[in-house]
């Protein structure tokens, strides 16, 4: 395997200069709200004596607004441009994000989840959309590797002090996340104007944006993969969210917390680029079951360690050898997924799909933690984990099919019945969306 910086120096040639300012944007982006919401459910439930359950539906109703607000926000971008939205969705979040200082009840607890839900939802998907516009087709799955690896750090180095800042008050916490979201919108406004989906929208014509938002929701291919794979988001959820209580539970302190899950980070931003490298001429889908076998053995690495910072760390450990694959993986299979000029649209539900998973995460394992224990929790979760994994492989060859009647070709071989044996592997350039901003072009002058 190649070494991490000569695959990062080697992933970077010859792309576009914006992609990495489009990378730290997300880095910073995550940062600030991850460095609030790993530690918020133990300000609630430690600090305001809230239900450990409830706030997990405070989680969830966060999500859910996210996820019925991101198929709009992509369809939004795919029609007038990514970088307004991406810039008004980072200011938003640095208002309403240090609110939860004034959170003493339930109610506020739920508008207060309600209003970050619909302030972050268009940053993923569209970032991640904007992303696919700059790199070339045959270079995105290593592309999307760098971005999460560059953004896996942000993560570290927002968790780790997070962590310290927690134990002695929350309010420097939040101010400091708000900050966060501002520098991110200076560099939206600063360095990505220009980008293809500001010069010209997907298109003029075609249904209105509510059609196109819901399009991707009528496509039967996506929503047996967004069924599938929504184990990947949800163990995202599990371990940013659940894994943080599980550990409190324990005794172990949230400054351990913070580094045992902020070292992650660093294991990401060494594999991740190197290992999609490796995997991207085979494809994303292939992949995905191997990812789903480490996923499942975190929760039950989990249960055989207990509940201590060295458990902690070695479950998260394992975590990331399957985070590597499907972060890349996951996105890139969508946008081969997807139609022409629809790239936005199906991001955003994607988008969906991971929202309403990471959402649920910590609501479900509330549940399990006050109705059939840790230990319980944490195995059904793994077997759920292991079943959509068992799907996907048996789903791979109709997906790269019907990827390959969108505009993507099938890689690997024929087999005896004359199908392919391959997955989603894309080998040529992708010159119809410059077509078609061109077109674009033409009818506006």
């Amino acid at each position: 395997m190649r070494s991490p910086v000569a695959a990062v120096r080697k992933t970077l040639t010859g792309l576009d200069p914006r992609v990495p300012w489009l990378s730290a944007a997300l880095f910073v982006f995550l940062g600030a709200r991850l460095s609030v919401l790993t530690f918020v459910s133990i300000y609630f439930v430690r600090d305001q004596g809230l239900p450990a359950a409830i706030v997990g539906v405070a989680f969830l109703s966060e999500n859910i607004v996210r996820a019925l607000a991101a198929p709009l926000a992509g369809s939004l971008s795919d029609r007038f441009g990514r970088t307004t939205l991406l810039a008004g969705s980072a200011l938003f979040a640095a208002v309403v994000m240090p609110a939860f200082l004034v959170v003493r009840d339930v109610p506020t607890l739920i508008v207060w989840s309600l209003a970050i839900g619909l302030a972050q939802a268009p940053f993923f998907p569209v970032g991640t959309a904007l992303l696919l516009d700059l790199v070339p087709l045959e270079r995105r799955q290593s592309a999307l590797a760098l971005n999460y690896s560059v953004i896996s750090v942000g993560y570290t180095v927002a968790i780790a002090p997070a962590g310290f800042l927690a134990e002695r008050g929350f309010a420097f916490l939040g101010l400091v996340s708000s900050g966060m979201f501002v520098l991110t919108a200076t560099i939206v406004l600063s360095r990505l104007r220009g980008a293809p989906r500001d010069v010209a929208g997907a298109t003029v014509d075609g249904p209105g944006l509510l059609a196109r938002s819901a399009q991707a929701f009528r496509d039967g291919p996506f929503v047996a993969f967004g069924l599938l794979a929504f184990t990947f988001p949800l163990g995202i959820g599990l371990v940013s969210l659940a894994f943080p209580l599980y550990a409190t539970d324990g005794g172990v302190p949230a400054s351990l917390i913070g580094l045992a899950l902020g070292a992650s980070g660093l294991l990401v931003a060494a594999l991740a680029v190197p290992a999609n490298r490796l995997l991207e001429g085979r494809g994303p889908v292939r992949s995905l079951p191997i990812a789903s076998v480490f996923v499942a053995a975190s929760y039950v690495a989990l249960v055989a360690t207990g509940s201590s910072f060295g458990g902690l760390f070695f479950a998260v450990t394992i975590f990331v050898l399957g985070e590597i694959v499907f972060a890349a993986a996951l996105p890139t299979a969508v946008a081969a997924l997807a139609p022409l000029g629809a790239r936005g649209s199906y991001q955003g539900a994607w988008g969906m799909v991971t929202a309403l998973s990471f959402g649920s995460a910590l609501f479900l394992a509330g549940i399990g933690r006050a109705s059939i224990g840790w230990t319980a929790t944490w195995l059904a979760f793994a077997a759920l984990t292991l079943a959509a994994g068992v799907g996907l492989y048996v789903a791979r060859g109709w997906l790269s099919q019907v990827a390959a009647t969108r505009g993507a070709s099938v890689g690997g071989s024929a087999g005896s019945d004359g199908r392919p044996r391959g997955d989603l592997r894309i080998t040529h350039r992708d010159d119809a969306d410059d077509r078609q901003v061109e077109a674009f072009r033409e009818a506006r002058e």
